[in-house]
């Protein structure tokens, strides 16, 4: 997969609350998230509430997103 670099498990996502991607997409499938909000709004999700990159741009400035790691557990990439 192109990118696959950007995608690495113990990359971080969430700088704010230290959360992982693998730990994202294991969130993500465990409770059938189908919504950034939904993510955001749970409170078990811990991602996007304090600062935000996570959300805009990637905690490095990099893409990778809440939306973009949804969007790949959505299409079994991850």
């Amino acid at each position: 997969m192109p990118y696959s670099h950007l995608f690495e498990k113990d990359k971080i996502l969430c700088s704010c609350n230290h959360t992982t991607i693998g730990e994202a997409v294991k969130f993500v499938k465990e409770n059938n998230i189908q919504s950034v909000q939904e993510w955001i709004e749970n409170d078990d999700g811990h991602v996007g509430g304090k600062c935000e990159a996570c959300i805009e741009d990637g905690t490095e400035n990099d893409g990778v997103t809440l939306a973009a790691i949804l969007s790949q557990v959505k299409q079994g990439r991850l």
